[in-house]
């Protein structure tokens, strides 16, 4: 699913910040923390920023925060070669994609947190990242600065103009009954699943397999093909298992319109033994005692003239 714009502060800029290092004590960091509603894979932010000089790499990272400031470890993280960016001071957009997309839960706050991590070698060499100052600027965060190399924050009194960029997760087809590994299922379950996230949508089409002893599924083993998924959530197996037998199946994203539907774990179940009638023994001498687990009817029944006599004799 193509990535779109999700939280943002894109005011006209009145101020800015500087991000440089220098030496082992003059380390300027910058951070703006931000809140989601909805959870989205975030893969890249966009920053309005111009440089000093030639800062060389930049790190540009989502954390969580304690605050609004910077905390843990890198959720996800990209770089930017700052020696190319514009020396305009009215700044330019550039995009940092990320190496690997981050899941971003729900009504949670993150931060935007960017850094030098390089060695420059010209003296005094530094990006600038383009903000509005005022408290109210931007209500969902807060733009923060250290100038210990992120060992400790301030507020920025600005905040930074960014824009994140995701897509929603991908949805998952979850198996729900038989549970994985279930034992004394009957002969003609009703096979279960659901999909995760926004549910089924318009041109979900599924394959539903099953096949005894292992998981290498063929067309021979396809129960259902191109199922419709907002109308079908189970199927019922009315013939074809054995007892004792055990079962492997999945339901497989056939397609999506957003191709953004995945296929589900593969499961296993066991059906259930076969229970003959059986009849009782006498404690002692072993030998039957003409008692069993049926209920034995015992009828005459007579046709006469196109009907059907029976008396009960039990």
């Amino acid at each position: 699913m193509a990535a779109t714009k999700r939280q943002y502060h894109d005011s006209t800029p009145n101020t800015n910040r500087s991000i440089f290092k220098s030496g082992a004590t003059n380390d300027a960091q910058l951070s703006q923390s931000f809140t989601i509603t909805d959870a989205y894979s975030i893969s890249s932010v966009k920053i309005l920023v111009y440089r000093f000089g030639l800062p060389e790499t930049i790190t540009v990272s989502i954390t969580e925060v304690s605050g609004d400031n910077p905390t843990g470890a890198d959720l996800a993280i990209g770089t930017f070669d700052a020696d190319f960016i514009t020396e305009d001071t009215d700044g330019e957009w550039i995009e940092i994609t990320f190496i690997t997309p981050y899941e971003l839960s729900a009504a949670t706050k993150y931060a935007i947190y960017i850094r030098n991590e390089g060695d420059p070698t010209e003296l005094g060499p530094a990006v600038y990242w383009l903000g509005v100052t005022g408290s109210s600027s931007y209500s969902d965060g807060q733009g923060g600065r250290s100038l210990n190399g992120g060992s400790s924050w301030g507020n920025a009194t600005a905040d930074f103009n960014f824009e994140t960029w995701g897509s929603n997760p991908p949805r998952q087809i979850n198996l729900s009954y038989p549970t994985n590994e279930d034992t004394e299922i009957t002969l003609q379950p009703l096979l279960q699943w659901g999909i995760n996230g926004d549910g089924a949508q318009e041109g979900d089409l599924l394959d539903i397999y099953l096949r005894e002893d292992d998981a290498n599924f063929t067309t021979d083993d396809q129960l259902g093909f191109d199922v419709d998924a907002t109308l079908n959530s189970n199927l019922q197996i009315v013939a074809g298992l054995e007892y004792d037998a055990t079962y492997h199946w999945q339901v497989q994203a056939a397609d999506s319109e957003e191709d953004d539907l995945l296929s589900s774990a593969v499961y296993s179940f066991t059906v259930q033994s076969f229970s003959p009638p059986g009849y009782s023994t006498h404690p002692i001498s072993e030998l039957p005692t003409g008692e069993n687990n049926q209920i034995t009817v015992r009828r005459l029944v007579v046709a006469a003239k196109d009907k059907i006599y029976y008396e009960d004799l039990s």
